[in-house]
């Protein structure tokens, strides 16, 4: 169930009474087109708003770090595409202790490709998966183990692969693969499946979104649980009987006042649009109180700078010298 009743023609109805230009009364089929922009425009204004609203937030699908690799291609988010990353956190899955060792990890907008191994992965970023790093099939007869299980991993060759006519596979059920290598019809549609003796490998599309991690997992160290955790990217409205999820109806007012000044702004007449112009400053002082609505607890977000402000002689900041070159 989402977060919203309100449909989109709806809150068409309760902006126009109030003597706002009607975008759906334009031309046959055009005052429609016009009226899905301007609802998907002011619905980007406020779920891109610089803020992380916590009705926009969505805890990704988890994946598992495997054996000298960076790049892991993903079917599409279940809950949605990502817009940007919130939080995340590394679980040592595998460790029968309690509670299982747990790291953050860090959103970044991008990382570059690495040989640096270390187990604690301590960044990540999402890119497409046409941009990332992609394997071969390893040959017949070898074995991929499972992720899953007691104490460390053993070595795993990439659990993805492009195969003869361009489509991106992941491995999706571990085994020994066959004799041949796999593929399937270009353009394989997402989710197609393809069995390689007994592993089965599934095509992801170019345009889904993947995650690159530094550093390198080790060849045989523990397996990590990723959980990404992210705000959704703002959704585009198809049909006017479209509800305004995610936004709640408890936010509803600072949509429709933004509704308002797009309408205004739309119209061809001139005084329409100098009016509209106006309540651009109601529509901005409508997300400063929706901010506030939102943020009435502590964050555990804070600023702290990137290097220390005073300069360090030794240690990883530490200027590189002859006495300490490392």
């Amino acid at each position: 169930m989402g977060n919203s009743t309100i449909k989109l023609a709806d809150m068409y109805d309760t902006v126009t009474v109030r003597g706002i230009p009607d975008p759906r009364q334009g031309a046959s089929g055009y005052g429609t087109k016009l009226a899905l922009q301007i609802g998907s425009d002011v619905m980007a204004d406020l779920v891109c708003e610089r803020f992380n609203w916590k009705w926009n937030n969505q805890v990704g699908t988890p994946f598992y770090t495997n054996s000298w690799q960076q790049d892991y291609p993903q079917l599409a988010q279940a809950g949605g595409p990502i817009g940007w990353g919130e939080d995340s956190d590394a679980i040592d899955i595998n460790n029968t202790a309690l509670p299982k060792p747990l790291i953050n990890v860090k959103w970044r907008r991008g990382l570059s490709r690495t040989s640096l191994s270390r187990w604690l992965t301590e960044n990540l970023c999402w890119m497409y998966n046409k941009d990332l790093t992609i394997g071969v099939w390893p040959g017949a007869s070898v074995t991929f183990y499972p992720l899953l299980g007691n104490g460390p991993q053993a070595q795993n060759p990439l659990l993805n692969m492009l195969d003869a006519n361009g489509n991106i596979l992941i491995v999706t059920t571990f085994g020994t693969t066959g004799s041949t290598a796999p593929s399937l019809p270009a353009a394989s549609a997402e989710g197609t499946t393809v069995t390689d003796g007994s592993v089965v490998w599934t095509c992801v599309s170019p345009t889904s979104q993947g995650f690159r991690i530094d550093n390198l997992p080790s060849s045989t160290g523990p397996t990590l649980m990723i959980v990404p955790k992210y705000q959704l990217d703002p959704p585009t409205f198809t049909t006017l009987q479209q509800t305004l999820d995610p936004i709640p109806d408890s936010y509803s007012r600072h949509y429709r006042r933004g509704l308002q000044a797009a309408c205004l702004e739309a119209s061809e007449n001139p005084a329409d649009q100098k009016r509209g112009a106006e309540m651009k400053v109601t529509w901005l002082n409508a997300l400063v109180d929706a901010i506030k609505q939102g943020d009435r607890e502590l964050n555990i977000y804070q600023l702290q700078p990137a290097v220390p402000v005073v300069e360090q002689r030794y240690g990883h900041y530490g200027k590189r010298t002859a006495a300490d070159p490392y």
